[in-house]
């Protein structure tokens, strides 16, 4: 991280605009490793598009836009394409990360930090999570479905990811730690809808990976909003082949 704060953001072919250096989600320079990170990209795109369809909504008639957990812009660089960067936030804790993409792509940003329940964002007409609720624990992840909720626009729509039955079923996906709990997270995503196991090289238990079952998610957003929020669709394992995709709209 230190040395991509000195490095300058590289040009890739099939990439619009720079790559920072200390972007995690370019697995490789190599063509088959950007060509990964294009389609990943474009898979969010897709389901944007999506539900915007499942809402009445386009691209034309969204004000505002908010990537929330942006990272170093993998789907802000294809968003801005079809939405005015004037319209599109970009928030995550990684501070460097939102200015880059602030300076790289003409968006606004909006920096943000591990206690969401102190965090005000904002309204905005969509906004989407990409793999964050993935990694936090149970308290902090009501706070977020709460949160999204709260940064919503009358007929907003918000797009979010999960863990959940396909992740489980391949565990082993994440590493040979993480399978020799497969049982445990199991029996929890099982008894309690939810399972988190925190990760060993942070000192708080804020972050980690999280399971969790479809019903615990649609069941959660009933008892936090009642009827104000409508599900769109629930998609298993939708992103990529992998993690769980939801999209709701507040009711208008």
């Amino acid at each position: 991280m230190q040395v991509g704060r000195v490095v300058p953001p590289r040009r890739l072919e099939g990439l619009p605009g720079r790559v920072h250096f200390n972007d995690f989600m370019l697995e490789d320079t190599t063509p088959r490793g950007v060509e990964r990170y294009r389609e990943r990209a474009l898979n969010v795109i897709r389901l944007i598009e999506r539900s915007l369809d499942s809402g009445g909504r386009s691209f034309d008639d969204i004000r505002s836009w908010l990537d929330f957990g942006c990272g170093y812009g993998r789907v802000i660089r294809f968003l801005v394409e079809r939405a005015d960067p004037e319209r599109v936030y970009a928030s995550d804790v990684i501070e460097e990360a939102v200015d880059f993409c602030a300076s790289e792509f003409g968006v606004s940003p909006r920096h943000s930090r591990a206690a969401l329940a102190d965090l005000e964002l904002g309204r905005f007409e969509f906004v989407y999570a990409i793999s964050v609720l993935t990694h936090l624990n149970e308290e902090n992840g009501l706070v977020l479905l709460q949160l999204l909720r709260d940064s919503l626009e009358p007929r907003g729509i918000v797009l979010f990811t999960t863990h959940g039955r396909w992740s489980l079923d391949n565990i082993a996906t994440y590493g040979a730690p993480y399978e020799a709990l497969k049982q445990d997270v199991m029996r929890r995503v099982r008894e309690d809808g939810v399972a988190f196991v925190p990760y060993h090289h942070y000192a708080e238990d804020s972050y980690g990976m999280t399971w969790h079952s479809a019903d615990y998610v649609r069941s959660q957003m009933r008892r936090l909003h009642g009827d104000e929020m409508t599900l769109l669709f629930h998609e298993p394992h939708g992103l990529d082949g992998h993690q769980d995709v939801f999209a709701y709209q507040r009711v208008g």
